[in-house]
């Protein structure tokens, strides 16, 4: 590699309600797990979200740390997360944050200096009880209690998932999407309202990164609101479900990731998609 424009990273994302069994396939705990020791075997080094957006800003030089490099976050924030508990009739799960730590002790620092996860949390309380109450059978694992330690924690950053998902347990159908978010009232309450509140948890801690819902995004978002109120606000980086490495040409409102269990099933495929 003889410039740092030839890089192509990779960002995984995962979610902590992706549970249907204890199987990889089935399990995004497990698969994370399994991931974490596939990608440091294949020489890959994990660097912050945080570090890549600052890349495509010409912030941060990456050429150092090589050609493999990849980013790892995780959706929606509910507790599994970052505390360890159960799962619906699935049993106890360890949380992102565990597995990780234990990696990190396994593998040795020396060997992932730069290990990290960040998180993207939805902000407004009310709805992230109405989903627990309707999605998840009111077993309260959309809380916030856990936001402040994971945000202390130099493995973990808390960042801003939207007020409230536009999730289709408070909206109808039409508007449950964020597509449909194309005026500057609806998308500040979505973005830069979310983001304040967040931060209040966080403090001194500030959320820099946005990851839009199901990864949905519109020429308004991308050509108007985050490049200039979004910016403005302190939002510097925004994520989709692209399925594409980031390159340093990338639009940093628009930076793609591959999802835990629809772009990969399994270690093979996973190796494969983003060699």
């Amino acid at each position: 590699m003889s410039a740092p424009e030839q890089l192509r990273v990779p960002i995984l994302a995962y979610h902590a309600s992706n549970i249907t069994g204890n199987v990889y396939q089935l399990n995004d705990h497990i698969a994370f797990e399994n991931d974490l020791y596939t990608l440091h075997h294949a020489g890959y080094q994990i660097v912050p979200l945080l570090w890549i957006a600052q890349w495509l800003h010409g912030e941060r030089d990456l050429s150092a740390l090589g050609n493999r490099i990849i980013g790892l976050s995780c959706d929606d924030g509910l507790d599994l997360d970052y505390k360890n508990g159960r799962y619906f009739d699935f049993g106890p799960q360890r949380s992102f944050y565990h597995i990780l730590k234990d990696f990190v002790a396994d593998v040795g620092q020396i060997n992932q200096p730069h290990a990290h996860l960040t998180s993207f949390v939805i902000a407004c309380p009310e709805a992230r009880k109405k989903i627990d109450d309707v999605s998840l059978n009111s077993h309260q694992l959309l809380n916030h209690d856990w936001w402040q330690s994971a945000a202390n924690d130099d493995l973990m950053a808390i960042e801003n998932h939207g007020w409230d998902h536009r999730h289709p347990d408070i909206y109808p159908t039409e508007h449950a999407n964020f597509i449909s978010v194309e005026d500057e009232d609806t998308a500040t309450k979505q973005v830069i309202q979310a983001k304040n509140l967040i931060e209040r948890h966080i403090l001194p801690h500030k959320t820099t990164q946005f990851a839009y819902p199901w990864g949905h995004t519109n020429e308004f978002l991308l050509n108007e609101f985050m490049p200039k109120q979004a910016q403005q606000a302190g939002i510097t980086a925004a994520y989709t479900c692209g399925a594409e490495h980031v390159t340093v040409d990338c639009n940093p409102y628009s930076i793609p990731r591959y999802v835990c269990g629809f772009n990969w099933k399994s270690p093979k495929q996973l190796l494969a998609l983003i060699g």
